[in-house]
């Protein structure tokens, strides 16, 4: 027989704690709780469940009653074939138990997040983990995260108070909050069944003793996500501590020791720096001598064009003339000067330094502004990104297209820029822009869909990193047909980038092997004394276009752009080839180009930001301290003045009091709404 609790129903005071730590809303439907909401027994206090905070959850009445009762869960998402297969490959290695690794090699855009969020759902329906745990490389991503599955909102569209990618599952029974942590403690809340964190690497690095304990209190219950897996290395000898591995690396397996399931999704087989990614099994070395990566499922690039969520590529490829100078040889001690000129497409030994020549980014900026413009010609909230090596040369583009194109809104973010870059980085997405130059912060994970120009002024020519790059123009928008989107690349016209060019094209092994080969060469190469030299000048020339299946040449190309100015098309170069082609079309004679621009329609509408927990809280207790601050001032104690301190301290214990709680030791936003509510009534 079952021993049962002698207390049957929640105290008053229970009642007002389960309240707040499901902040006002039922813990399975997130509909607001009216007068009547129930205090409900996780474990039914009928088989033993005891009445404590605990085994509480706090339920709609509608939910409650529902509770206990087979439910066939109507979904109204549709999950992409890639989607799908992730969710089989994991169930598959649960229940069968022939392994605790799901490896996932996926393109950019093919909607990863989506794909473990939903996983999750489908977990926590089937009893199969109780909570998750989820690292990203950055706080953007681990921000979206949080907002894009489940937040609350007032937003038109919103439903019950919530918005997000949460609204596709059926309210009964799907994936609760999943929340931006760093160090907080508890990470996850106990009482809340079917929720979960997400924290980047580097959080988990610097706080591993939370981490730690949080994986071993659910050990065998949680779903363990390592998203951009190639962020994490793994050591050559598993015998040594720190040999190549990454620290993040090493406590993500940590950690997959106490998992029920740890699911890894990468955009690479391997590292930027040739390691292989944790947990993973690879192949023997086939003929290139590559060890190719066992997957369990995969969304590729054509993968994404044939099921219209990623756009084709037209990539136009900038030329460059160089001139070198050398003054002498040390070594020979040689006078003697030499000067070498060659074109960049030949060689790109040198491709930092003429990346910082005006005569070469000029341009490519230049080819940017063209094609945004092109672009929104379709859609006026079409816009570009432009990748720059670093903080400098940013800046020097932002200027120069203030200068150049004061019509144009564009934006900047770069990480010494700090909050005001995550702001930037924020508008860019939510209100009429243009241009966003940056140098790696709007890279991996940054959604912004209305993105269709992407600007390469790096020499970064790691395939990983330039697909990621070029990822942030291939997801397709909603707001307009898929087969009438495409992305155009803007890049220099470097070895490196066509061999990048074949890789977007092909996804060939080959182009990725080759890539990796020469860097390894470069690394490899020992350190010689060599002739003291500098490039002298170097100057954009000429420009060519390739895209998923045409190619045209500098002189064909320029026949093409000058009828595009004629008739006033935004259309890709190498789509009007294919028309022209197809009507065997053998010249073009040039027109007058003095035609009258082009009016642009303005976009009035912003987007609504979706805000984390945390910036909610952050916002309210702001708002609360305004609130004292004005009180304050009606008292007749301004900041500074005598007293102030003295009475300040008063007031905000008054404020407390009235709240049951102080500003620090908020955790919810429920919590700062009843903290405001008590310093808006002083």
């Amino acid at each position: 027989m079952v021993e049962l609790d002698p207390r049957r129903f929640f105290s008053d005071t229970q009642r007002r704690i389960l309240y707040l730590q499901a902040e006002g809303l039922c813990q399975r439907c997130g509909a607001d709780l009216d007068m009547g909401w129930h205090a409900d027994h996780r474990i039914p206090w009928a088989d033993g469940g005891p009445t404590t905070i605990e085994n509480g959850q706090a339920l709609c009445s509608a939910c409650n009653l529902a509770k206990g009762q087979t439910m066939a869960y109507v979904d109204s998402f549709s999950p992409r074939p890639f989607q799908g297969a992730v969710s089989e490959a994991v169930i598959d290695g649960i229940r069968t138990g022939s392994r605790d690794v799901t490896i996932v090699l996926a393109s950019p855009g093919s909607g990863k997040t989506l794909a473990y969020q939903a996983l999750a759902t489908r977990l926590i329906r089937e009893g199969l983990i109780d909570v998750m745990a989820v690292f990203v490389p950055r706080i953007a991503l681990a921000q979206q995260c949080e907002t894009g599955w489940m937040h609350r909102s007032s937003a038109p569209g919103s439903v019950a108070g919530l918005a997000g990618m949460c609204l596709l599952f059926n309210p009964a029974r799907r994936f609760g909050m999943i929340r931006h942590r760093t160090n907080e403690s508890p990470l996850t809340n106990p009482s809340e069944h079917g929720s979960g964190f997400v924290a980047t690497y580097s959080a988990l690095a610097i706080n591993e003793s939370i981490f730690l304990e949080w994986a071993r209190k659910y050990r065998g219950r949680f779903l363990l996500v390592a998203d951009e897996a190639q962020f994490c290395g793994a050591a050559r000898n598993q015998n040594e501590d720190d040999n190549g591995g990454t620290k993040a690396g090493a406590l993500v397996t940590l950690m997959h020791q106490h998992a029920r399931h740890t699911l890894l999704l990468t955009g690479t087989a391997y590292r930027a720096d040739n390691q292989p990614l944790i947990l993973a099994e690879y192949e023997e070395p086939n003929a290139q001598g590559r060890r190719p990566l066992i997957t369990h499922a995969a969304a590729t690039y054509p993968d994404g064009i044939a099921e219209g969520y990623l756009r084709t590529f037209e990539m136009k490829l900038v030329n460059a003339a160089v001139k070198r100078h050398t003054v002498g040889d040390p070594s020979k001690r040689m006078a003697g000067e030499q000067t070498l000129l060659y074109n960049l497409s030949d060689d790109a030994e040198d491709l930092a330094e003429v990346l910082k020549e005006p005569k070469v980014w000029q341009p490519l900026t230049d080819h940017v502004v063209a094609a945004v413009k092109d672009k929104q010609k379709f859609h006026p909230a079409y816009r570009g990104l432009i990748s720059c090596m670093g903080q400098p040369e940013a800046r020097a583009v932002m200027r120069y297209l203030k200068d150049q194109y004061p019509e144009l809104k564009v934006g900047l973010a770069v990480s010494a820029d700090g909050a005001a870059a995550a702001q930037a980085l924020q508008e860019f997405r939510s209100r009429p822009m243009d241009i966003l130059v940056t140098v790696r912060m709007a890279f991996i994970g940054y959604d912004c869909p209305q993105i269709t120009v992407v600007g390469m002024l790096t020499h970064y020519r790691d395939a990983g990193h330039l697909m990621q790059l070029a990822g942030r123009g291939l997801r397709v928008w909603d707001k307009m047909p898929a087969r009438e989107q495409s992305c155009r690349i803007i890049a220099p016209d470097d070895p490196r980038m066509q061999q990048f060019l074949d890789v977007l094209r092909n996804e060939r092994e080959d182009g990725l092997r080759q890539i990796k080969e020469q860097e390894e060469r470069v690394r490899d190469a020992p350190d010689q004394q060599q002739p003291l030299s500098y490039i002298a000048s170097a100057e954009a020339t000429t420009v060519r276009a390739a895209s998923n299946d045409v190619d045209i040449e500098a002189d064909d190309l320029v026949l093409i752009e000058y009828a595009k100015i004629a008739v006033d098309s935004g259309e890709d170069a190498t789509k009007l080839k294919k028309i022209l082609d197809l009507l065997a079309v053998k010249a073009l004679e040039r027109p007058d180009t003095t035609t009258s621009p082009r009016t642009e329609p303005e976009v009035t509408a912003t987007v609504h930001v979706p805000k984390t927990e945390k910036q909610q809280i952050e916002e309210l207790k702001s708002q609360a301290a305004a609130a004292v601050t004005k009180h304050l001032y009606k008292l007749g104690f301004p900041p500074g003045c005598d007293g102030y301190a003295e009475v300040a301290m008063k007031v905000t214990a008054t404020v407390n009091t009235a709240a049951g709680i102080k500003a620090a030791e908020i955790r919810t936003v429920a919590q700062a709404e009843a903290r405001l509510r008590a310093a808006l009534k002083l």
